[in-house]
């Protein structure tokens, strides 16, 4: 059969042909699209930020006002430990890489200031009580910290005066391991066991000059130096140090000062409830 004849019985085989490779195309565009990859993606917005050494990731954090947990997700990272020095971070939303300064340990004096802050959770309150600390309010003070409950529990010794001293932060009755979690983003400043005072206590650092303590712990997760998301375990509530019974001991402080953690943190279901009854 002659060439000619072919096209006279087959006319459709270029028309035929084109449709197999539009048929085609679909169905590997339609595959991507159930996989979650789109072939025409948009680039994701953000900066690679190098690592150096000393620096980690809550400096990092602060310095492109991003939290620690957004970070994470966007480098799949599983905890801030997992940040290695020389490695390329992407900082997701931010326009331009900054300039990260490496965090600073405490001098010996300033660990052994806060060691002797330790020893005792109340404080003989200065002439015109209620003290110092409640006159030389940050201008912060009042506004969203944006703090969360380290552990759930009820409180059975609150901020505020306690016999003829002032206990510098609240008691929250718990079981013995419940798990205690960072209230902010921060760095871990000190982490110690001891027999005596907060017992084993750790401190987190955060900004702006802020401090938060977690007293009498059983047992110690957070180790010095490492950054810790919001809500990361950094250990276990406990009965150590002096203490008559398993609970947490709570310290809010900016400069080294005690401040009442209670307007900052979120209302409790009592308070909501008690909140409830008064509008009624």
């Amino acid at each position: 059969m002659a060439p000619n004849d072919i096209r006279k019985i087959n006319p459709s085989l270029k028309f035929d042909f084109f449709r197999a490779v539009v048929f085609l195309l679909s169905v590997v565009f339609l595959f991507f699209i159930l996989l979650g990859i789109s072939p025409a993606a948009a680039p994701k917005k953000g900066v690679y930020h190098f690592v150096a050494k000393g620096v980690t990731l809550y400096q990092i954090s602060l310095s492109y006002k991003i939290p620690i947990a957004k970070i994470l997700e966007a480098n799949g990272l599983s905890s801030p430990s997992a940040l290695k020095a020389g490695q390329n971070l992407f900082i997701p939303g931010a326009t331009a890489v900054l300039r990260v300064k490496p965090s600073a340990p405490l001098s010996p004096k300033e660990r052994q200031d806060l060691e002797t802050s330790l020893e005792s959770e109340e404080r003989t309150p200065a002439p015109g009580f209620p003290g110092l600390w409640e006159k030389e309010k940050p201008p912060w003070y009042g506004k969203e910290l944006d703090l969360i409950w380290p552990i759930q529990g009820q409180i059975n010794s609150p901020y505020g005066p306690r016999g003829n001293k002032f206990h510098a932060g609240i008691d929250v009755a718990s079981p013995s391991y419940q798990e205690v979690k960072a209230a902010m983003d921060g760095e871990v400043i000190l982490a110690r066991s001891s027999a005596t005072g907060y017992g084993n206590v750790v401190v987190l650092r955060h900004n702006p000059g802020l401090s938060t303590i977690y007293g009498h712990m059983s047992v110690i997760i957070a180790r010095e130096g490492e950054s810790v998301r919001q809500g990361q375990a950094i250990g276990g509530v406990g009965s150590t140090g002096r203490s008559t019974g398993p609970h947490l001991h709570f310290e809010l402080r900016h400069n080294g000062k005690p401040l009442d953690p209670m307007p900052h943190l979120p209302l409790t279901i009592e308070q909501l409830l008690e909140n409830a009854a008064k509008k009624k």
